[in-house]
């Protein structure tokens, strides 16, 4: 059977750590200002590996993000006994007044990059007992993202979720369906 590795990339703050401490009881390092985890840490868990990535854009520049996560990420693509899970965290609140400002928030670039390397990532959309609105927030961010709201039918791919109030429930079974269909599809017919 191939290894599998999960691996949690997104902005800085978006809260990749606190999802792992919370899903797997990792002792992953989060605080409330960026850039606590400065390279990638990887836990060995039964059966598999989890990859807390260090979060983009607090540096301000793409090019980190190419170099740190795409040439790590590029290279368990082409590892053929490697699969991978990608988990993108996106900061609800975050995203949201990045696009109130109309700029392009980074995660679609992180979003489109994962894409381009043919990895169909869950979007894990955190902080979203933070939002007014979860409906109509959670259709503005899928629409950016280039998917038709509204969000729940895609919930194959997006889920919101809020790491610090412990509810990632529905994130914890996306999780398990992306690795069992690995699994089975390593065990073949």
């Amino acid at each position: 059977m191939k290894s599998i590795e999960i691996f949690f990339v997104g902005r800085a703050n978006a809260g990749k750590s606190t999802l792992i401490k919370e899903l797997f009881g990792c002792k992953a390092r989060a605080g409330r200002r960026p850039g606590i985890t400065k390279m990638p840490i990887r836990y060995q868990l039964e059966g598999l590996a989890v990859t807390d990535f260090p979060g983009l854009g607090f540096r301000r520049d793409l090019k980190g993000f190419e170099s740190l996560v795409g040439e790590t990420i590029e290279y368990k693509v082409k590892d053929l006994d490697h699969q991978i899970v990608g988990v993108h965290v996106i900061d609800a609140v975050s995203f949201l007044n990045v696009l109130q400002r109309h700029s392009v928030p980074l995660d679609i670039d992180i979003f489109e990059y994962l894409l381009d390397l043919d990895i169909d990532p869950i979007v894990a959309v955190n902080k979203v007992d933070k939002l007014k609105r979860l409906e109509e927030s959670m259709n503005a961010i899928v629409s950016r993202l280039g998917m038709l709201p509204p969000y729940k039918q895609w919930t194959d791919r997006v889920v919101p979720v809020s790491a610090k109030k412990g509810s990632v429930a529905a994130l914890r079974r996306l999780i398990k369906q992306r690795v069992q269909g690995i699994v089975n599809a390593s065990i073949g017919p």
